[in-house]
């Protein structure tokens, strides 16, 4: 009996021993916790310190600018090229193209990814089309290319902010917007980028989005899958001749833009006050878009039906809702003094200037290059 108890009383302390030891090394795993979580803040701030813009007042990440880089692409599956690796690069100031130092450059292009033209290898781009042009014609005009990938008028206002005047002594005599596309798709009220946002009135969650470098690799990476997956807008080239396409629009009349386009000539004007503050002259030009044809028998458009506010458009509707929006760009550019350049009404674009609905092939780009080249001396001409 005196055995058992022995043993039973034995196993009654091994039963007791558990939970003691469990409050013993409940410290320990405490400290453990806090320890690793102060070195992960740690890390974090210094991640935002050194990534971020809390010390930067450009604020460059907010763009999505690329700087200093140097990158190779395979384009093999959008377009034929006898090389089919191209180099995209961009200086340490965020441009693309070739001069002497910023001070020298004496046209500055600005846009979105037609802008920019990823895919398009240096020494190619439509800019380099124009400058070659701009050379053997004896002007001596520079250009440099401002462009950055999915950016609208929206960004180009904060590039006056927090880019232009970061680049030293850049003094561009003229600074061209090639614009349209990008604003098309922009929700009436659009708000991610205020026109005008106070500093007082940002809040803690404004100081975030403007400094915040995880904040940024977040949105990026969002914006990739939503562009990709979701909307179905990555790179990939088109095969025009199995597209479906029509001559019938689904709307008879497009009232229902009306307050976007308010809004977007208000960004306009923006820009081009902006532009003229710099000491520039503005240029708008309009983007062509391959959602249509322009053919002697009228518009062809894509059959396939997109949608704007709930209302259903497909590629003949674009055209002519494109029309209105390319007609308050060359409505504030009048208003505004600027110059204009109407590249959306040329009716010389075939399908192998594009490689998808808006981005140009090096065909295309040399298109595009030359037309500019042509309205915009005819432009300068009158200029003088």
């Amino acid at each position: 009996m005196d055995l058992k108890r022995g043993t039973y009383s034995l196993n009654m302390c091994e039963t007791r021993v558990g939970p003691c030891e469990q409050m013993k090394r409940f410290p320990r795993i405490v400290v453990l916790v806090v320890v690793n979580g102060l070195m992960l803040a740690i890390g974090l701030i210094l991640v935002e310190l050194v990534l971020g813009s809390w010390l930067d007042s450009s604020r460059l990440n907010r763009l999505n600018l690329l700087k200093d880089c140097v990158r190779r692409f395979d384009i093999s599956n959008l377009y034929e090229d006898a090389n089919p690796v191209i180099q995209y690069s961009r200086d340490k100031y965020g441009l693309r193209g070739t001069y002497d130092h910023p001070g020298c450059i004496g046209l500055l292009t600005v846009g979105g990814s037609t802008t920019d033209q990823r895919c398009i290898r240096d020494g190619e781009t439509w800019q380099d089309v124009l400058q070659g042009h701009f050379e053997r014609a004896g002007i001596p005009m520079v250009v440099a290319n401002a462009g950055v990938d999915g950016q609208s008028t929206y960004g180009h206002i904060k590039n006056f902010e927090w880019w232009f005047p970061h680049i030293p002594n850049l003094k561009p005599d003229y600074i061209l917007f090639y614009v349209g596309l990008n604003d098309f798709h922009k929700e009436a009220g659009y708000g991610y980028d205020r026109l005008v946002e106070e500093e007082s009135s940002r809040g803690l969650k404004g100081i975030i989005r403007d400094n915040s470098a995880l904040w940024h690799m977040g949105r990026t990476l969002w914006g990739a899958y939503e562009a990709r997956v979701v909307k179905k807008m990555g790179r990939d080239s088109i095969d025009f001749s199995a597209a479906q396409w029509t001559r019938n629009q689904l709307q008879n009349d497009y009232d229902f833009m009306d307050s976007r386009l308010d809004e977007y000539a208000d960004r306009l004007r923006v820009l081009a006050q902006k532009t003229l503050e710099f000491d520039a002259t503005p240029i708008f030009a309009t983007q062509p878009s391959r959602q249509y044809r322009i053919t002697p028998e009228g518009i062809i458009g894509r059959s396939t039906a997109s949608f704007y506010d709930r209302h259903a458009y497909n590629g003949v509707d674009y055209y002519h809702m494109m029309v209105r929006l390319n007609g308050v760009t060359e409505s504030v550019a009048q208003e505004k003094g600027a110059l204009f350049v109407d590249l959306a009404g040329c009716p010389g674009w075939e399908d192998s200037d594009f490689y998808d609905f808006v981005h140009m092939t090096p065909k295309g780009a040399r298109k595009v290059g030359t037309w500019m080249f042509e309205s915009l001396r005819d432009l300068f001409t009158q200029d003088e």
